[in-house]
């Protein structure tokens, strides 16, 4: 007699404590996960974050419409704070955007009389979670490594989905601009504080490198 047929047989008062104790066993290998918060900024919403420059905040409208869509940039010697204290219970979140690098970018290049090259990096709750360097040119570039402990020369443009024309002044080069999708998971609770940033080693100005982000998306998950 197949199983199947085995539980036909059995009593239904004794099938149905069978049958529920088997859901609530299903129910609690399923995570609970939300897309706790996404934006596109295709309407310009910008609630939560706050722009930081050398002299503090900086009001600034930074909404920059590229490649057919609109991105939050452009940005140059900024630093992009995103604060939620309104996230779900969790205990996992997943970390997804877009990248766009315009211009003069150089990798690894490290400018004489400097310890290291112009760099970029991702902060959760302060914490440096990515550290490195992009090339829109011949140089080697850090990325998708970090950049730290150990410098790795990868190609430029290593795992970018995509290259553009730049903006500015690398504005009719087609690999100008160069497009990546970055995603971190990691333990979590409570709220998050992101920091996207550029760490330039010499000031420069808009037109010679700056970068955008676009389509940030939090996933949490609690995990039982």
């Amino acid at each position: 007699m197949g199983l199947f047929d085995r539980l036909k047989a059995l009593p239904q008062s004794i099938l149905a404590v069978v049958c529920f104790f088997a859901i609530q066993s299903c129910n609690k290998e399923v995570p609970d996960r939300i897309v706790a918060y996404s934006n596109d900024f295709e309407t310009a919403e910008k609630q939560g974050f706050t722009i930081y420059g050398a002299n503090g905040i900086e009001d600034s409208t930074k909404i920059f419409n590229f490649n057919g869509s609109k991105v939050f940039g452009r940005f140059n010697s900024n630093a992009v704070v995103f604060q939620n204290n309104q996230l779900p219970k969790h205990n996992v979140i997943k970390i997804e955007f877009d990248l766009f690098i315009h211009d003069d970018w150089r990798g690894n290049f490290i400018t004489p009389g400097a310890a290291v090259p112009d760099l970029w990096q991702l902060k959760l709750d302060n914490n440096p979670i990515l550290v490195t360097s992009f090339s829109n040119g011949t140089n080697d570039q850090s990325f998708p490594t970090s950049y730290y402990p150990t410098v790795y020369n990868n190609k430029a443009y290593s795992n970018s989905w995509a290259t553009y024309p730049g903006v500015c002044s690398k504005a009719g080069q087609n690999n100008g601009t160069s497009f990546y999708k970055i995603e971190y998971i990691t333990s979590h609770e409570g709220p998050i504080e992101l920091v996207f940033q550029d760490v330039l080693v010499t000031a420069s100005n808009l037109c010679i490198k700056s970068w955008s982000i676009d389509n940030l998306k939090l996933t949490t998950t609690l995990k039982q």
